[in-house]
């Protein structure tokens, strides 16, 4: 007996000697040392794919907008703009049908800061496919094409005639119809700012529509600053930047003449900071961009755009940038010659030049105004 368990004490001892300590935890639990890492090393932990959030249908069309746009307007909007490098362009979405495969809505090119200028901006629609969305901005065929085949969820019936003319760009009028952009009897300042591009301030600061037609937000901020477009039945379309208190009517609805667009003001919440001087940025276009100015008829008076200056005409009386200018109302004004969408280069704006003074001129249906 003796014998024995000095045999089975010996045998214990030479088996803990052998055999290795059994593990705290399951082999389960081990992970493995990649090379080139030491035993303290942190594990790289591998996440599944299937974790990641899939990108929404509004967030890839953000993209591809921002793609088209730059594609297609990063030559005109680095020259307006003076700069080799662009910034995003900001897509706005205005509508998309329920089964997020047709959409339509507004893209905007920021000018950089400090620049005070209308920004590149355009509208577009877009249809979502196997191969991704395809989008195509106003002015080309293909925006046409898809505006036709939109869902009446996205394009109404009642818009689609203005947007195919507004896109076709056909030689615009040079009467337009139009009154200018604040109420009819009252003076403002005519401003000169950049090319195709006249300032107004004046009054009480309230811009008013010159004429009929169907409003689109390009850009706002949530304070009401904005940029505003408005398309009229010819076609032929207006837009108003450095607007506060924009109207809240929504997208696509259709205004009648001398209904409130917005306030003058300094900001540009397209891009640029904040603009030197209050007034109201105007310009005359179709879906290309704004027009040269020179011999529009607006509110009774011819504008002129030269290389020198920026002025209105009415019957041999000049008003000169830096001086008032009456609105007549929606009056036509004397023929003159088809104008260019070509901006006049090297232009220097004399602004204060002196301007003549325009004594009882008759207002539409009434009394002289004294006050020019």
């Amino acid at each position: 007996m003796v014998v024995v368990a000095v045999g089975l004490a010996l045998a214990a001892i030479v088996e803990q000697a052998v055999m290795p300590p059994s593990p705290r935890h399951p082999v389960a639990d081990r992970r493995p040392v990649h090379a080139g890492r030491s035993h303290t090393s942190r594990p790289v932990v591998s996440r599944p794919s299937s974790s990641r959030a899939p990108v929404s249908p509004a967030v890839q069309l953000s993209r591809q907008v921002e793609t088209v746009a730059l594609a297609e307007r990063s030559r005109v909007a680095r020259r307006d703009y003076g700069v080799g490098t662009l910034s995003a362009p900001i897509v706005r979405l205005s509508r998309m049908d329920r089964a997020r495969t047709w959409a339509f809505g507004t893209e905007t090119i920021p000018p950089p800061r400090g620049k005070t200028v209308m920004p590149e901006s355009s509208l577009y629609v877009a249809q979502r496919t196997r191969a991704g969305w395809q989008v195509a901005l106003a002015g080309t065929p293909r925006f046409t094409t898809l505006l036709r085949k939109a869902p009446a969820s996205v394009v109404p019936a009642a818009e689609r005639p203005v947007l195919e003319k507004f896109s076709a760009a056909a030689d615009a009028p040079l009467d337009t119809g139009l009154m200018l952009p604040w109420g009819v009897g009252q003076s403002w300042t005519l401003l000169a700012t950049d090319d195709g591009v006249s300032g107004f301030d004046g009054g009480d600061g309230r811009v008013l529509a010159p004429g009929d037609g169907r409003i689109y937000r390009l850009c706002s901020s949530a304070a009401g600053h904005g940029l505003v477009l408005l398309i009229h039945p010819n076609g032929l379309a207006t837009q108003y930047y450095q607007l506060s208190d924009v109207t809240k009517v929504r997208d696509g609805a259709f205004v009648k003449r001398g209904d409130y667009l917005g306030r003058t003001g300094t900001e540009q919440p397209c891009g640029g900071g904040e603009a030197p001087q209050r007034m109201v940025r105007f310009a005359i276009g179709d879906a290309t961009g704004p027009m040269r100015l020179d011999h529009f008829q607006l509110g009774g008076w011819t504008v002129r755009e030269t290389a020198a200056a920026t002025f209105a005409e009415r019957a041999g009386v000049r008003v000169d940038a830096g001086n008032p200018l009456l609105n007549f109302g929606a009056v036509p004004a004397s023929p003159a010659p088809s104008p260019s969408k070509s901006p006049s280069p090297g232009r220097t704006p004399k602004p204060g030049s002196p301007s003549v003074r325009v004594p009882n001129v008759p207002l539409p249906g009434g009394s002289p105004d004294a006050g020019v």
